[in-house]
């Protein structure tokens, strides 16, 4: 699809017919064969990520809530909801776009749109979350003789 005009992300993103009309066309026929496999496969895809993505945030969660980050802690269940959410318009997304290449108009690209960009935003703020997380565990847990906050740490009950 690449080398035959703008990628499956553009293709996501058109939000009008005249934008995914123009993409379909600098496709072609194999072009449209591709994106049409593309999306299907991406339905095993998001049937993966989106749990995975899920427990990872789980996972952040439990982090951050071991190092004292109880705020970010506590949001863990609503951040790896967001993870399943983001697979369910990923696969509103991919029905809609399997629609507009069997040749659906009116809405459905900008249907498509605003699915892919909810789908990236929710999975936006997982991988921030995740990474986190990560960071959360990589640092080192204060203690009452650590130089910098030991003081800190000591006062708390």
């Amino acid at each position: 699809m690449r080398r035959r005009g703008a990628g499956i992300i553009k293709f996501e993103l058109a939000g009008t017919v005249r934008e995914a009309e123009a993409i379909m066309d600098a496709w072609g026929t194999t072009g449209r064969s591709a994106a049409r496999a593309s999306l299907l496969l991406d339905y095993l895809y998001l049937a993966t990520y989106g749990p995975l993505l899920a427990s990872a945030c789980e996972v952040a969660g439990e982090r951050l809530s071991a190092r004292g980050i109880h705020a970010l802690g506590r949001v863990r269940r609503p951040v790896a909801r967001m993870q399943l959410a983001a697979a369910l318009l990923d696969a509103v997304e991919n029905t809609v776009l399997l629609g507009v290449l069997a040749g659906r108009r009116g809405r459905w690209p900008m249907i498509a749109r605003t699915s892919a960009l909810g789908k990236f935003a929710l999975l936006s703020v997982g991988g921030l979350y995740i990474v986190g997380g990560v960071g959360a565990l990589r640092t080192p847990t204060p203690t009452a003789t650590d130089p910098v906050c030991g003081d800190l740490v000591a006062r708390v009950p």
